[in-house]
């Protein structure tokens, strides 16, 4: 398991987030089951090349804390990573503070190795389940998962039970959903020829003009004239 360290300070008060983007740094906060919520403070660089990590697998993070004079260490995972829409910076982060001793929940990215026979042959690759919740004490949590799925034909596919397994792990989704498969190309179901020809017809049929209805003075103006002619 990878572990980084990562230095922050206690943030003291309401510090506004444009004051601290002026420095370089980000607020966010820690909590835990046996953490009060804890309002920090990062620098930008060090938050945004630890987040990176996390695209590789799950991370396990030492939080070197700055209180003033006092300096302590939390062992703590990123709960949540909060990005400006427009341009994608982070703006918050949340950390939540494990118990070396205690078991908890982390969600394990699965990742595949090779090229599956049936991709060879024209088939495609799904895989619908990109993580795996489990559950074990923070010193066994694997970083991730790798599966070789160079054996998969069309119309085969791996499962959640099918993982191995590390050691004081214990797998929390249901064993028979499918992590990767290989299935034929679907090819598009071609339009019915009678609903081409219909379009085809319709697209092809005159305009019709119809003649223009007169107004109800001008119907009077006529029969007047129609009465004088006789």
């Amino acid at each position: 398991m990878k572990k980084v360290e990562l230095e922050a300070s206690v943030r003291e008060g309401k510090m506004a987030a444009r004051k601290l983007k002026r420095e370089g740094k980000v607020p966010a906060v820690v909590y835990g089951k046996e953490t009060k919520s804890m309002p920090i403070e990062i620098k930008v660089k060090d938050i945004e090349k630890t987040v990176k990590y996390l695209a590789e697998g799950t991370l396990l993070i030492t939080l070197k804390l700055t209180d003033k004079d006092k300096k302590e260490e939390k062992t703590v995972v990123i709960q949540e990573v909060q990005r400006d829409p427009r341009t994608e910076e982070i703006v918050h982060t949340d950390f939540h503070q494990l118990n070396e001793n205690e078991k908890a929940v982390f969600h394990v990215p699965v990742f595949s190795t090779g090229v599956s026979e049936g991709v060879k042959i024209g088939g495609m690759l799904e895989h619908p389940i990109r993580e795996v919740i489990v559950r074990c004490l923070p010193a066994n949590l694997p970083e991730k998962f790798m599966v070789d799925i160079t054996g998969l034909k069309i119309g085969q596919d791996f499962t959640i039970g099918e993982l191995p397994v590390p050691e004081g792990v214990e797998i929390m989704d249901d064993g028979n959903k499918v992590l990767f498969a290989v299935v034929a190309h679907k090819v598009e179901e071609e339009k019915a020829p009678a609903e081409g020809e219909a379009a085809a017809a319709a697209s092809a049929e005159p305009e019709v003009i119809t003649a223009k209805k007169p107004k109800e003075g001008e119907e009077a103006a006529g029969a007047k004239k129609e009465e004088k002619k006789k």
